[in-house]
């Protein structure tokens, strides 16, 4: 019996190990934490990080396992291993219009599941996730709130996998939310300092942007599809593409009616519609740009740096910057019915991926500077999966997961040792007060130099098989999505320009060549040359064993002498050396210009998940021809490596960066203006910024004018007067009370003692029935015509009378009451006959 036979496929179990380890570290941390001191706490989120990442090895052997058991051939078969927690709730919509209405009840379980694409984003996030943790229990030693840091990063990883384990959207949705919750907390964990908070808040409005998206593109799934688990909606997909008008998402006029007078320019005969699949790949996208940070959502990820250097880690190498380009290939068989929306996500991952290069090109902060480069290559992957070459864009997410967690651990080493020196926070983080580290830091220099080479595409590097194939599909995929009939319905599909592949391949590759540069300036910067601390503030006279260094910088004595910059304890270099080796070695995993001779293990074990998707993208007819193209693209990316390298070796190791100080007064403002980051912050504060606080100081003076001013001092001041004519009364005085219940006994009497004449009509083919209430000793008297004389003189007639009227004729009648009093009371009751004949019942109140 195999070891994987434990569990089975359709209730597997360990998920839910995976899935609590860290919710339980984060619970034990965050309740008992202060108590437990830094060693049990560090023992504990350790632990519950590396119990889960064994328990994912294991549930992926299984997964791996169960797939060779199914394989036919050489092919894999879409394996899942899925746990249900329990039944959660239902969705429900009304679908079709008032003649053809039908009711659609979406059942939403708490199920999570695995399967070739969550389970290698699972390792990636325990994995990377524990080495962080290993890494950030040695770099946050100093902080007071050490268990609170540890118990938000817990969190995070538990939010994570509840992203990429969950069965369905709703399930999705909450880990969606999660490690937005987590990434609040944790960008402004040092919330003392206003730009930390105030970071902390811009990620968290940003993404709440794209979740109205998200929340949006639901909806429309379960009107559309009736589901919102993966398997509902990928067999109803066919329901997003009906050319039927009433299957159709009308955008112009308003509710789809289409006008021919004088106000037809605003309101065109033909109604511009989309397609439902259009409509939800577009809000999915918009939640996808706010998590992952693409035009116009990515401003708040530069910000988060505000955050300990772990988190920055976390955040752009494993967890949440992913999360968008995991939903882009979990639906991947949902955007491939729209190719206007994947032209969309091409060409906003091709404009964010240059946007962002050329802002990294100038920037001084070396977390900035790497920032920016995540956000260039989160524009790569979006390319990637716009033009339809999802194994290629989720590669890059698996090799960008290594360099970029290494590169953002090495930059915490050195702002470690920098801050050991300097005690500023600002200036420990700057590369023009760095140089000449590499000897004073070898384990990290090596680790950095390694997934530098990796990130800029080196040939070999996991960098160089993932971005270079992303560049190839660019080029010759052409997405124009299902043709032909889909569904038993025939499509008209949005014409794909043919011009739009080359573009984007140019971006793409003028976007490299940036990178190139702009990362070698970075290693430059920080390694090579001659160390610059020495200038910034006093002399070292501690050795360099008794300085801290730690990211809590905000209680600094910076009057206190530095030390010499030392290297990192081994809780920080090890996982610095395991994703170096990564980054180097993680490449051979997808080696798709090699696969004749090495194979494709990612893309063969990937495959299934894509098979439906990669059925709609058209490359190049001959696969001999796409091979040649392959090697032509890939020559053209190593010349944009060499040239972007080349560049900067020669700016800033042979003339030791003069020629980009000459540069930067050469070009006047716009150095100054990629430095502002283009000002992108500032257009939002002046416009969406401004409008909205203008929104709010009118609701402010709506609230304090109106609400505050009128209705509330209205509501008082009638509170008030009630209060003061019910104190005339209510004063005490024995007789006063007696008055008001002999007035109160006057009135209840003579509302009995008066006669009522209330009446109830029905109406039966225009034949009136008028019948009046009984009372006490009433009589009745009618009278039926205009003439005001009575049906008889003298009361005792009927208490009811019938009148008969032609359709749309009308007529009066006057019913008089007598009661046993002699007390009279009367009631005139008009009525009409409509067009129409109906059977009504009502009453009429009395005058």
């Amino acid at each position: 019996m195999s070891i994987f036979s434990f569990f089975q496929q359709e209730n597997f179990s360990l998920i839910a190990v995976i899935l609590g380890m860290p919710l339980l570290g984060a619970f034990v941390n965050g309740v008992w934490g202060r108590r437990l001191g830094k060693d049990a706490v560090r023992i504990m989120a350790l632990a519950a990080v590396g119990v889960s990442f064994i328990a994912a090895l294991y549930s992926f052997g299984a997964l791996y396992h169960f797939a060779q058991l199914q394989k036919e051939g050489e092919h894999f078969a879409h394996t899942k291993l899925s746990w249900l927690a329990w039944n959660w709730m239902h969705a429900s919509a009304l679908r079709g219009n008032l003649d053809r209405a039908e009711f659609i009840s979406a059942p939403i379980d708490l199920k999570f599941s695995i399967d070739a694409l969550s389970g290698i984003m699972m390792l990636v996030v325990t994995g990377v996730g524990f080495l962080i943790h290993l890494y950030a229990s040695t770099y946050m030693e100093k902080d007071k709130a050490y268990w609170r840091f540890f118990t938000y990063l817990n969190l995070f990883v538990f939010s994570m996998l509840v992203l990429i384990l969950g069965d369905n959207l709703p399930v999705l949705f909450v880990g969606w939310e999660g490690v937005g919750l987590c990434s609040y907390l944790l960008i402004g964990f040092w919330y003392d300092k206003a730009p930390n908070a105030a970071a902390g808040k811009k990620a968290f409005i940003a993404n709440r942007i794209g979740d109205f998206g998200l929340i949006v593109g639901m909806c429309l799934l379960v009107q559309y599809t009736g589901a919102l688990d993966w398997n509902g909606i990928a067999n109803n997909a066919h329901n997003l593409v009906n050319p039927l008008d009433s299957m159709r998402i009308h955008i112009w006029p308003i509710g789809g009616q289409a006008f021919t007078d004088w106000r037809s320019f605003m309101q065109p005969t033909h109604p511009l519609t989309i397609s439902a699949a259009t409509a939800v790949g577009l809000m999915l996208f918009l939640g996808c740009t706010g998590k992952s940070a693409q035009i116009p959502l990515y401003v708040w990820l530069p910000d988060a740096m505000a955050g300990p250097t772990p988190v920055s880690a976390l955040i752009h190498a494993a967890t949440m910057v992913t999360a968008g380009i995991y939903l882009i290939c979990r639906l991947s068989f949902v955007f491939v019915l729209s190719p206007f929306t994947m032209m969309v996500i091409a060409c906003t991952g091709a404009a964010t991926a240059l946007l962002a290069a050329t802002i990294a090109l100038v920037q001084n902060d070396i977390k900035k500077v790497l920032a920016y480069s995540t956000v260039s290559q989160l524009g790569f992957m979006f390319l990637g999966v716009g033009v339809g070459a999802f194994t290629a864009g989720f590669f890059h997410v698996f090799t960008h997961a290594f360099f970029k967690a290494c590169l953002f651990l090495g930059a915490g080493s050195v702002i470690h040792s920098m801050h050991a020196r300097i005690h500023d926070d600002d200036k420990s983080q700057d590369m023009r007060n760095m140089g000449g580290l590499k000897k004073y830091l070898p384990y990290t220099f090596w680790t950095f130099a390694a997934a530098t080479v990796a990130i800029i595409g080196l040939p070999l590097t996991s960098g160089f098989f993932s971005k270079d194939e992303i560049l190839f599909r660019a080029y010759v995929n052409q997405p124009f999505g299902l043709t032909g009939n889909f569904g038993g319905h025939p499509l008209a599909m949005f014409p794909y320009p043919k011009w739009i592949g080359p573009t984007l391949y140019f971006v793409g590759l003028l976007a490299a060549t940036l990178t190139a540069f702009y990362m070698c300036r970075a290693l430059i910067m920080t390694f090579f040359g001659e160390f610059r601390g020495w200038t910034i503030g006093r002399p070292s006279q501690l050795p360099a064993h008794e300085a801290h260094g730690h990211d809590e910088h905000h209680h600094d004595d910076l009057s206190q002498p530095g030390a010499a910059p030392h290297e990192s304890p081994w809780q920080m270099t090890v996982p610095l050396m395991v994703l170096g080796a990564a980054s180097i070695f993680a490449g051979f995993l997808n080696p798709t210009l090699f696969q004749h001779w090495l194979g494709a293990p990612m893309e063969h074990w990937l495959a299934p998940v894509f098979e439906e998707a990669e059925k709609s993208i058209r490359a190049l007819p001959s696969a001999e021809e796409a091979h040649h193209k392959e090697w032509a693209t890939t020559a053209g990316a190593f010349i944009t490596f060499v040239t972007g390298t080349g560049i900067a070796y020669w700016m800033y190791i042979i003339n030791k960066g003069a020629p980009a100080k000459e540069l930067a007064a050469k070009v006047g403002g716009l150095y100054p203006l990629m430095l502002d980051k283009w000002r992108v912050d500032e257009f939002y504060k002046a416009t969406v910024g401004d409008m909205m606080d203008a929104l709010s100081d009118f609701a402010e003076a709506v609230d304090q004018g109106i609400v505050d001013g009128v209705l509330a001092k209205f509501t008082s001041l009638v509170v008030a007067a009630a209060g003061t004519i019910l104190r005339t009364v209510q004063n005490g005085v024995v007789q006063m009370y007696a008055a008001v219940m002999v007035v109160g006994l006057a009135s209840f009497t003579w509302f009995f003692v008066a006669p009522h004449a209330d009446v109830t009509i029905a109406e039966t083919n225009g034949d009136y029935t008028i019948e009046a209430a009984p009372g006490l000793g009433y009589s009745y008297r009618w009278t039926k015509d205009e003439s005001g004389k009575p049906v008889t003189e003298q009361f005792g007639a009927p208490a009811s009378t019938t009148i008969h009227l032609e359709p749309g004729k009308s007529q009066t009648v006057t019913v008089e009451v007598e009661n046993v009093f002699k007390f009279h009371a009367t009631k005139r009751i008009p009525i009409k006959r409509p067009e129409q004949e109906s059977t009504k019942v009502f009453q009429v109140g009395q005058n």
